[in-house]
């Protein structure tokens, strides 16, 4: 522990004057535990008593980070998929396991509510206990669409939602109200953290052609500005509701035509060359307006770098990160079943999506997380470099998790 707390010291400049603050002012009084805060805590989700003062989610993480064991840090780094016809044992045996403190549930069978909180109840206890009661990040697809795929949850306890094509004929004002009872409805299930909304352009005249985006009805319109508008209303209206949001897929898939969940050709966009394409606004616009999570795709852009998105500094340091002021969490789309990845071994899909920049990996194959993180603590252990980049990946998740009431010590 001592090695992290230096490591801490290091990457953050920490004092042990600011962490005896604990982010109290001068009176005493907290300087953030607002609404979401004491809602979050005092839900029966969660299992927590009702807070009455937090420090700033900056320092509740850093408090709480240095209170985590090897294996807790890691198991914040990763997301394991739950489907909705497996048995949750087994998600629930990784997660008692040490070996990932955050989950995505897919699959097609999520068809009320009641089966969602059941789940979300039963993966939280879980998780509580084995974090040192550090709740869960649960997130699904809820864009709107096709039942089971864009829709991950429907049925009883939520509405119907049109798919973003659909939505993006809605004003943004409209389509926020819409959007905060799509939230209400999640954040009543269980379920905090939504991925979505989707900001990939797809060009009109090609959108059939695009297998990822275009032929599924997933983007909010055919330029830069509309679904930057839409999109933003749709984070807005999220966030009305308490609930995080994911944009995705960063670079932009609107220029492929292969689905990078399917097949490893037609995944390269060579017009991509930095900042300044217009295919990015979206992004932009996400970043300043506050998104909580950013997904990286695993497609190619070679103008920039010959490796995948999700293991290319280029992409997630220098853009995402410097280019464009993200400092919120990084999250890889699935590297479990995407055949884009098919060729790296589900160990160094890991080390090289945190070492390129990345803070959460997300695989919906169960089986791949012991090997993600026995991975990452061996190399943690010997490379000074790669243990800074771990303590500031968790960094980021757990302050996240700090503004949306999912960590402890908020008293």
């Amino acid at each position: 522990m001592t090695v992290l707390l230096r490591a801490l010291s290091v990457v953050f400049g920490l004092t042990a004057a600011l962490l005896a603050s604990a982010g109290r002012t001068s009176s005493g009084t907290a300087r953030w535990c607002d609404a979401s805060c004491t809602a979050a805590a005092s839900s029966s989700g969660h299992g927590r008593a009702t807070v009455t003062t937090c420090a700033t989610p900056e320092l509740l993480a850093v408090q709480t980070l240095a209170g985590l064991s090897r294996q807790q840090i890691v198991a914040q780094l990763l997301m394991v998929g739950v489907r909705s016809d497996d048995d949750l044992a087994t998600a629930l045996a990784t997660i008692r396991d040490g070996g990932a403190g955050n989950v995505v549930l897919y699959g097609t069978d999520w068809s009320s509510a009641d089966s969602v909180r059941q789940a979300t109840t039963a993966i939280q206890t879980t998780t509580m206990a084995a974090n040192s009661s550090v709740a869960a990040l649960i997130s699904g697809n809820q864009e709107g669409g096709k039942h089971g795929t864009f829709q991950a949850f429907y049925g009883p306890g939520f509405d119907d939602i049109p798919s973003a094509l659909e939505q993006g004929q809605l004003s943004p004002a409209t389509l926020r109200a819409e959007t905060a009872l799509w939230g209400q409805q999640l954040h009543a299930a269980g379920v905090n953290l939504d991925l979505a909304p989707v900001l990939d352009v797809v060009d009109r005249a090609t959108a059939q052609q695009n297998e990822p985006i275009g032929q599924y009805d997933r983007e909010y319109g055919y330029t830069p500005a509309d679904v930057a508008a839409h999109g933003l209303a749709f984070i807005a209206g999220m966030h009305d509701a308490g609930e995080a949001v994911t944009a995705k897929h960063f670079p932009g898939l609107g220029r492929v035509t292969g689905n990078t969940d399917f097949t490893a050709e037609n995944i390269s966009d060579p017009l991509l060359t930095g900042p300044d394409d217009p295919n990015l606004q979206p992004f932009a616009r996400a970043v300043a307006g506050g998104v909580d999570a950013v997904m990286v795709g695993s497609a190619l852009y070679p103008a920039i770098d010959t490796q995948p998105a999700l293991f290319s500094p280029r992409i997630m340091t220098d853009l995402l990160r410097n280019a464009l002021g993200f400092n919120g969490v990084i999250i890889s789309d699935d590297v479990g079943m995407a055949a884009a990845v098919a060729d790296v071994t589900p160990a160094d899909r890991a080390l090289r999506f945190l070492a390129a920049g990345g803070d959460i990996v997300l695989t919906v194959v169960p089986s791949d997380i012991p090997a993600m993180s026995a991975a990452i603590l061996a190399r943690m252990q010997s490379d000074p470099l790669f243990l800074r980049r771990v303590i500031s990946a968790a960094f980021h998740v757990l302050v996240l998790k700090a503004r949306y009431g999912l960590l402890p010590g908020c008293s």
